[in-house]
């Protein structure tokens, strides 16, 4: 099972082409000539995703299995753990999509954002024509700068616009409630919960509602110690608990969050004084 943090892991990926971006706010344009089974993915930021061809399915949290299909929508709040399958279907998979943070989300709602009930993890969404035509748009459209974040924000506001035309109820409940259930997460169960993802400091601290600087320094002054040290230590702890049931080095890495085997091997120095394999071969 792949393991993706997005938006960011997007940016490197084959087959995508953003149109704008900055940080974890982008609209990007995504094509796939083969299929990806059972993709696991922590979204920092809320995301809308429009299926032009092919199929996506989506497993939620709570055992709730979403299918969407050409021509459909689907909304999923920041801060979402799912499994999802992209399916060519016969021919190359196409979608466009729409990454936006909180801020954005404050703009678009207003500073007064009233109480939800609702639990939903990803809200299939009405579309029109309208909201074809603005992807259509962007791809006609040369940006001089695709980091420009202003425009991105514009562009954004108007989409999300654009999107509440066509949905009104079921959209503003469930970002309303992603909303208010986010603000000042608390960090320790955030941290505890994801540790061993692809996670870095900057995406704990935007899923914990808190700006790097001060989740750092609210982080330190309850454990004493930093947010990276600490992630690297449960990391560690948990990589050596696998290594001496026998594991692999490289499977272990990637358990643990790292991409990179080097750094996993680095960081297991740092940490232990040996080598993943040193250990394992003193171990048994």
């Amino acid at each position: 099972m792949t393991f993706y943090t997005l938006p960011q892991a997007l940016y490197t990926l084959k087959g995508v082409t953003p149109f704008l971006y900055s940080g974890n706010n982008c609209i990007l344009h995504k094509i796939l000539t083969y299929d990806i089974i059972d993709a696991e993915a922590l979204i920092v930021s809320h995301s809308i995703v429009y299926v032009v061809k092919g199929k996506v399915q989506i497993n939620t949290p709570d055992g709730k299995e979403v299918i969407i299909e050409n021509g459909e929508m689907f909304f999923t709040p920041r801060d979402s753990y799912i499994i999802s399958d992209y399916l060519r279907d016969g021919e190359n998979l196409e979608v466009f999509l729409l990454f936006f943070d909180h801020d954005i989300a404050l703009s678009f709602l207003g500073s007064n954002i009233q109480k939800s009930n609702s639990s939903q993890t990803v809200c299939k969404l009405a579309t029109s024509k309208n909201i074809l035509y603005f992807f259509e748009a962007l791809q006609k459209m040369s940006f001089y700068e695709q980091s420009d974040k202003a425009l991105l924000n514009l562009k954004i506001l108007e989409f999300l616009h654009l999107v509440l035309h066509e949905n009104k109820s079921e959209f503003i409940a469930t970002l309303q409630a992603s909303e208010r259930h986010k603000q000042k997460r608390d960090f320790t169960s955030l941290m505890l919960e994801h540790y061993d993802k692809n996670l870095t400091v900057s995406d704990f601290a935007a899923l914990s509602g808190r700006t790097l600087s001060t989740f750092n320094r609210e982080f330190k002054k309850l454990h004493h110690t930093t947010p990276k040290q600490w992630l690297i230590e449960k990391k560690m702890s948990k990589a050596l608990t696998l290594l001496q049931d026998g594991q692999t080095v490289t499977q272990t890495a990637f358990d643990v969050g790292y991409l990179n085997v080097s750094n996993f091997i680095k960081a297991y120095k740092s940490v232990y004084k040996e080598t993943p394999k040193s250990m394992q071969n003193n171990y048994f």
